[in-house]
Parts: C-alpha cells; sequence; structure tokens
C-alpha cells in the first residue's frame, strides 16, 4: 500500500452550529460553523450521528416549523458519508427525511431499513481515492433506539442488532478495498489498554465490532468520548466529545499506519447572512422572559449537589409531578447545564433540561424504589483515607452524572459507612416507612423508564400512562400556569458520611 488518506471525523454535533453553547452569547471555542475541513481527492469528511436534535438552536427551529441548518452546514463542509445516531429519531420520520434528502453526502446504516424506501440510507459504500485507494465504509447505530424511541417514530423502520448486521458485510468488502473503515454510532464496552468490560450491556458494542470483524478504522459515537490515537484489537478507533467541542482528524501513512489527533475549532465563524439572521432571531427567542423563581438556582460541582441536594433537580421534579398526578417523581441532571436566574428566560429552561425526554408513569413497588436508591447510592466511593468522591461506573467509560437521580415525594437517607447495596438506612412516603410490598406510581423520563443507567427493574414495571409532551416544554407550560414559583428550600433527603 502506498496511498494516504486523511479523514475528519466529526459525531453527536446535536445541532450545536455556532461558536456557542447557547448558555449565554459568549463565542467559545465549539460548533460546526467554525470547522473548517481542507479537502482534496485524498480527504473524506464524515459524521457518526445526532446531528439534528439537542441543541436550543434545533428545538427553536423545530418548535417554530424552521428549516433545519444542519444539512446546509453539512453541504458547505463537503461531507462525503454520515450515519444516524438515535437522538436522529426523535423528531419523526418527516424530520429525518427533510435532512436526508437535502444532504449531500450519503447516509450509511446498515442496521437500519427504511420499509417505505423514501430514505437514502445504504448499508455500506466503495470510494476509490484520487489515488487510486479503494475505501470500504460500513454505517451502523446502536440497536438501542429501539428502547429509547417513541413507537410511532420508529413505525417504518426495522432496526436489527449491529454485530449480525456487519458480519456479511465486512466479509464482502474485505478482499474488495484496501482500507475498512466502520462508522459506529455506538461506543465502547471495554478499556481500550486492559480489555477490562466497562459495562455488561450491549448498548455499545465497539470493541466487539473491533474483535470480531478487520476493520482498519473505527470511528465511534454516542458516549461523547474524546479520544484519539488509541488501538485495540488491531483497529485505530477515534471518539469525538459532544456539541461540536472537537473533531478529529486521521491521516494514514503510505505504509498504511494510522495517526489522529483531537482538534479543537475557534471560537469564530464566518455567517452567511442566513445563518447571522437565525443566530440573532434564537437569541431573542432565548432571551424572553417567562416567569420568576423566588431566587436564582445556579448548578454547583456534581459532589456537592448529590450529597446536599439540587434546587434544580428538585424543580424538575416539582414540574413532573403537577404533570403526570404521580406518587413520587425522580429526575436527573445534565453533565452539563445552565441553572435558572431568578428572572427566567427561555434560555434558563432549554440550557438546563437539555434532552428531549417525554414522561412515564410506572406503578413500582418498594422494593423496587429501595433497590433504584441502592443504584444512585452507588455514586458515592469511599475511599480508604475516608475521603470521598464520585465511584469509577459513573465515571467510566464515560461521566455519566446522569445516572444519579433526585427523588420527590418520599424521604430517604443514605448511610455511606455501609456497603454499596446495602446504604438506604431510611425511606418513607407520607411520614411513613415504605414497606417491599407498598405499591406506588412513579414518574420519570421515558429513557430511564427503559432500565437504561443500571435500573433494570423499571423496564419491567407496568407503564401506568405515558405523557408525550417532552419534558422541556412541560418545564415551559408550567411557568405559563405560575409565573411565580417558590424554591423549595428543604431537601428530600440526607447522606450520612463514613
Amino acid at each position: 500500500m502506498a496511498a494516504r488518506l486523511t479523514v475528519y471525523f466529526t459525531s453527536d454535533t446535536h445541532g450545536y452550529l455556532y461558536p456557542n453553547n447557547f448558555c449565554d452569547q459568549q463565542p467559545r471555542p465549539m460548533g460546526l460553523l467554525s470547522m473548517r475541513f481542507p479537502k482534496d481527492g485524498n480527504t473524506l469528511v464524515i459524521d457518526g450521528g445526532d446531528t439534528i436534535q439537542g441543541s436550543p438552536l434545533t428545538y427553536y427551529c423545530y418548535g417554530h416549523h424552521l428549516p433545519l441548518p444542519v444539512a446546509d452546514a453539512l453541504n458547505q463542509r463537503q461531507y462525503d458519508f454520515v450515519t444516524l445516531g438515535n437522538h436522529d429519531f426523535n423528531n419523526g420520520y418527516g424530520a429525518l427525511k427533510d435532512y436526508l434528502t437535502r444532504l449531500n453526502a450519503q447516509c450509511l446504516c446498515a442496521n437500519v431499513e427504511d420499509q417505505t424506501a423514501g430514505l437514502p440510507i445504504l448499508p455500506y459504500a466503495v470510494r476509490t481515492m484520487e489515488n487510486g485507494l479503494r475505501v470500504g465504509l460500513i454505517g451502523i447505530v446502536t440497536h438501542w433506539v429501539k428502547l429509547w424511541e417513541k413507537p410511532e417514530n420508529l413505525t417504518h423502520f426495522v432496526l436489527t442488532d449491529p454485530v449480525e448486521a456487519v458480519r456479511p458485510l465486512a466479509e464482502k468488502l474485505r478482499s474488495q478495498v484496501d482500507v475498512l473503515i466502520g462508522v459506529y454510532h455506538g461506543g465502547l464496552e471495554k478499556d481500550l489498554h486492559t480489555g477490562a468490560l466497562l459495562s455488561e450491556t450491549d448498548e455499545n458494542e465497539g470493541c466487539r465490532l473491533c474483535e470480531q470483524f478487520p476493520f482498519d478504522l473505527l470511528l465511534t459515537g454516542h458516549q461523547h468520548i474524546a479520544l484519539a490515537n488509541e488501538t485495540y484489537a488491531g483497529t485505530h478507533v477515534v471518539q469525538t466529545p459532544c456539541n461540536a467541542a472537537a473533531y478529529v482528524k486521521v491521516e494514514m501513512d503510505e505504509q498504511g499506519r494510522f495517526h489522529s489527533q483531537l482538534m479543537t475549532p475557534p471560537d469564530r465563524a464566518e455567517l452567511t447572512p442566513e445563518q447571522e439572521k437565525l443566530w440573532q432571531d434564537t437569541n431573542l427567542w432565548l432571551d424572553r422572559p417567562i416567569g420568576r423563581l423566588s431566587r436564582a438556582i445556579w448548578p454547583e460541582d456534581k459532589l456537592t449537589m448529590a450529597l446536599h441536594s439540587s434546587p434544580i433537580a428538585d424543580f424538575f421534579n416539582q414540574v413532573q409531578l403537577e404533570a403526570s398526578g404521580a406518587d413520587i417523581s425522580c429526575t436527573a441532571l445534565p453533565n452539563s447545564l445552565r441553572g435558572f436566574d431568578s428572572a427566567v428566560t427561555v434560555r434558563d429552561v432549554v440550557a438546563s433540561y437539555v434532552y428531549s425526554n417525554t414522561l412515564v408513569v410506572l406503578e413500582v413497588t418498594g422494593a423496587v424504589l429501595r433497590r433504584a436508591l441502592e443504584q444512585c447510592a452507588s455514586y458515592f466511593d469511599v475511599k480508604p483515607d475516608g475521603s470521598l468522591g464520585i465511584s469509577q461506573s459513573f465515571l467510566l467509560p464515560k461521566e455519566a452524572h446522569f445516572n444519579y437521580d433526585y427523588f420527590r415525594g418520599i424521604a430517604y437517607a443514605f448511610d455511606l459507612s455501609k456497603p454499596v447495596g446495602s446504604r438506604v438506612c431510611e425511606l418513607t412516603f407520607h411520614g411513613r416507612a415504605v414497606r417491599d410490598e407498598d405499591s406506588f406510581t412513579l414518574c420519570m423520563s421515558n429513557y430511564r423508564a427503559t432500565g437504561a443507567g443500571d435500573f433494570p427493574d423499571y423496564a419491567v414495571c407496568r407503564r401506568v400512562r405515558e405523557i408525550q409532551t417532552e419534558i422541556s416544554e412541560l418545564i415551559l407550560d408550567y411557568f405559563s400556569a405560575h409565573h411565580y414559583v417558590e424554591v423549595s428550600e428543604t431537601p428530600s433527603y440526607r447522606v450520612l458520611l463514613p
């Protein structure tokens, strides 16, 4: 092999086009519009999915029935290939069709079949570069889409197991190409250096793909890990952080060796008049006042909030309880959030509850509730010297602070002097001790209701009802009904230190 190849890779950009995180209007080194990919006949530009959902910009465009500018941004940067992410299904078939039909790049996703044949999705592609190098590419997405997505958004699709979808294609392509690339919207289930298993589920199967198939390069996503210049089972592996905070440049030399590095975009972008107008209109909408809180509630560091409770999480639970009528509510906070000023704006809401989740009400027993709380209590790691930290299970393979839940409607306590699994020392409902056989209605996000985040009991609980309005919209509606909201000063739980 005596030919070079350059690949630029983005993933999980989530509609973050501008050099800004929408928490304010200050420029930051991020955003798809800030990225530039020098292109020649031996260069490929590829995206790994979760592209059309997840930012206040996409929320604004969908809510105001405006054309989503994501496809245009990718076209301007001459993307060659994309795959689908789990969140790309969130706004239904029509939104996905609009994105893909406006896109010049080819969408590859071997384990997604559109039964209407209306979407331009292929399982794989072969590209012969200007220097004669034959490159094969296979796209795939985590099959956990089926667990998370609203059924109506998957009506036209058949999703199959990623590994089994790749199997015949990898065997077919290996003899036809010089380089085989996997574009996987999924992550890594093992430690790349030790091979130690980090997750018992098959949500992420990147290492399994490397072990079973002759990929030269695996472009991964979904976990939002900043990862470059790593190798597993002979495959070069990369991944990007979320929200267009970085991209990866991969270069293959004439000996077929791969080298990659994470690249940070500048904090500025050259905008077209249309892009500038959309930016101004979005910010006007974001800064629209919608209500007041009795005091501002800003995020603190993750461990402090988990130890002493978060008034932001408590407020989210307050909204969920009113919307659902459930006995109890639980919610989590994203890894990064803005918080609320006392004079609340739309920006406070959509930059604090950043997910496209809807609400599910489950019927749970006291035993299920206790096991869920024990899982939350495992967030705390008591070190040999008595100091307190965050458990590695919430930090690896990626930071997952969003899997620590805050509850409202019950009073409870964790005793960190006890071993993991035996830390719930108090649990009451309306002042009465909760028994294992007691029954309650518990509302939570549709994500958590699938059992995601190591809450498997939820997946088999009876669904009492589902509220299909997105939670961020429920929060906006709450301020329409309650222009002034008193912030609770009393936490619903205690953490007893060892």
